[in-house]
């Protein structure tokens, strides 16, 4: 069943850095649900604490919603991968707003492959060159995802994917993707 996600924010930027709270999961929640989302990934830069709480809180406020937990990590040439912690252990990952796609090694710095690449992403649409974005994602065999970035509460959903949640728990167990070999 496609899902209305998006699989990019950044909510505890987004409330100022505030402590996880039900008053914030309810703001969460309002946003969601105006832009007509089943639910987002909270990708937090370097940790997954915070989207873990989250879930837990938008859990006691509106159990309906989706909340995937994860994380943004950095490698060592500036490029960022969204790591998504899904419900049934699997991890999938994908290359945020990538602005060069040249890399020699993308997967140096993370634990396994990227199944994923942002095409639009509002945050950094000035450099996103979505044709070579496209041909790219074609040549790796990697998935097209359209997210937020959101770093306010307002911007959350202003970009989502239409995506089946099993699809990305298939891809994200059998590590199909892109490899530095591949590249």
């Amino acid at each position: 069943m496609k899902l209305k996600l998006d699989l990019h924010t950044h909510c505890w930027e987004a409330t100022r850095y505030a402590p996880p709270s039900l008053d914030i999961a309810r703001r969460i929640v309002n946003q969601i649900k105006e832009k007509g989302l089943d639910g987002i990934a909270i990708t937090e830069h370097h940790s997954s604490k915070y989207s873990y709480t989250m879930k837990e809180l938008i859990a006691q406020v509106a159990p309906e919603v989706i909340i995937i937990p994860g994380q943004e990590i950095d490698g060592p040439w500036k490029e960022q991968v969204v790591e998504l912690f899904l419900p049934d252990g699997a991890t999938f990952r994908f290359w945020a707003h990538p602005f060069r796609l040249d890399y020699t090694d993308l997967n140096y710095h993370i634990r396994g492959p990227v199944q994923g690449i942002e095409i639009d992403n509002p945050m950094h649409t000035w450099h996103l060159d979505r044709p070579a974005i496209r041909a790219y994602a074609e040549k790796h065999n990697l998935l097209l995802l359209s997210d937020s970035d959101a770093h306010y509460v307002e911007d959350i959903g202003r970009f989502h994917n239409e995506i089946d949640l099993a699809e990305l728990s298939r891809l994200g167990r059998n590590g199909n993707g892109l490899k530095s070999q591949d590249v």
